[in-house]
């Protein structure tokens, strides 16, 4: 019922069995991965294939969707960071 009823999760942890039993997958429309191993990947995302090879620049993420799967750069920021975006619309703008 979670992806008809519109349920979002972040899944923050690793994916043990007991957690996350059978098809894990199933659970998550769009799965994100960074940082993750070949096991997390058969958990969460075994319809896209292979693992593919993780790069080493930090910031880069996997997003799988169906079957497809496209690597993307998140933005990093601090704490100040994200406070000042949040409460400064001017800094926003850009």
């Amino acid at each position: 019922m979670g992806r008809a009823a519109r349920i979002h999760v972040i899944f923050d942890g690793r994916p043990q069995a007991t957690v996350l039993e059978g098809a894990a997958h199933e659970l998550f429309a769009t799965v994100i991965l960074a940082r993750f191993t070949a096991d997390t990947w058969q958990r969460l995302a075994p319809m896209a294939g292979r693992a593919p090879k993780q790069s080493p620049h930090p910031g880069r993420f996997h997003v799988i969707q169906q079957d497809t799967t496209h690597e993307t750069h998140a933005v990093l920021m601090t704490n100040a960071d994200v406070v000042n975006w949040l409460t400064d619309p001017e800094d926003n703008e850009s």
